[in-house]
């Protein structure tokens, strides 16, 4: 199953602010792989494909540095299409000996993370087979242990690392909220459903059970603000769904007094913790 198509719901698209566009540029450019699609005067919209706009990066006025104990972005989480495209990473972030900030076998995926120059979290992850999760009660089994490194070099292509591919899609994005309890009540009336749960500390969300299209943790943000509208971090994300489904978010929303504002071609709602989320 295609968990990053219609009709099945997946996140669209990022916007974050930097404190320095055309290093951040540079970085997406260059390390990522990424295309410019349209640029302005404070903000471009990157491509891989040359036809979807994944992430926009804005450089406010008086731009501030990210203040990591805000709600706002964990991580965002670029899937790539093959284990391969992975090992190409890892090879590529190691010989070049860039700073990479973990590298982790979950199970279901295996990712590496690092930042981009403003400490936006970043990760690239290719899936398992999804025939090998492993689901008990409605619960997706996932772990976190040292990523299998030589193995997976050995799967890298002759052709080595030359950014992400054309085909990778934004697999899932985490969240830093302020509370996890009133945090889940709003993105159940989005349409996604809680596919694994840790604790008071966090939990996973996802549409036809996908292991995962959102996480949300208060690991470093209980009880935390908003970021300023100036500060760098995540700006808004977009949720992709069926015309039928945005209508029942709107009409679920509403009846929880959420202020619902109308766009051109989406809706925009903040979440418990201020995140901006459009749909």
């Amino acid at each position: 199953m295609n968990f990053h198509q219609l009709p099945t719901k997946h996140i669209e698209k990022i916007s974050l602010n930097v404190t320095d566009l055309e290093k951040s540029i540079e970085f997406y450019k260059h390390i990522l792989g990424f295309d410019i699609l349209t640029k302005h005067e404070n903000h471009v919209e990157l491509t891989l494909d040359g036809e979807r706009a994944l992430v926009e990066l804005v450089q406010p006025a008086n731009a501030e540095p990210l203040d990591p104990n805000k709600t706002g972005l964990f991580h965002v989480a670029y899937l790539v299409p093959k284990r391969a495209d992975l090992a190409n990473a890892l090879y590529y972030f190691l010989s070049e000996e860039f700073p990479i900030q973990g590298a982790s076998d979950h199970g279901v995926s295996e990712a590496i993370y690092l930042a981009d120059p403003d400490g936006n979290g970043i990760e690239i992850y290719a899936d398992r087979d999804e025939k090998d999760w492993k689901w008990s009660a409605g619960q997706v089994k996932m772990m976190t242990e040292p990523i299998q490194s030589e193995e997976l070099i050995a799967r890298r292509t002759p052709g080595g690392w030359n950014g992400l591919p054309q085909e990778t899609t934004i697999g899932h994005i985490h969240l830093q909220v302020h509370n996890l309890a009133l945090a889940e009540p709003f993105y159940r009336k989005i349409g996604f459903e809680k596919v694994a749960n840790y604790g008071s500390q966090a939990f996973f969300i996802a549409d036809q059970k996908y292991h995962h299209h959102i996480g949300l943790n208060i690991w470093r943000s209980a009880n935390s603000q908003p970021k300023e509208s100036t500060e760098a971090g995540l700006n808004w994300f977009r949720v992709k769904m069926t015309e039928s489904e945005r209508k029942n978010t709107l009409r679920g929303l509403l009846e929880l007094d959420y202020d619902v504002n109308q766009s051109l071609d989406y809706y925009e709602v903040r979440d418990p913790s201020g995140i901006i989320v459009h749909f």
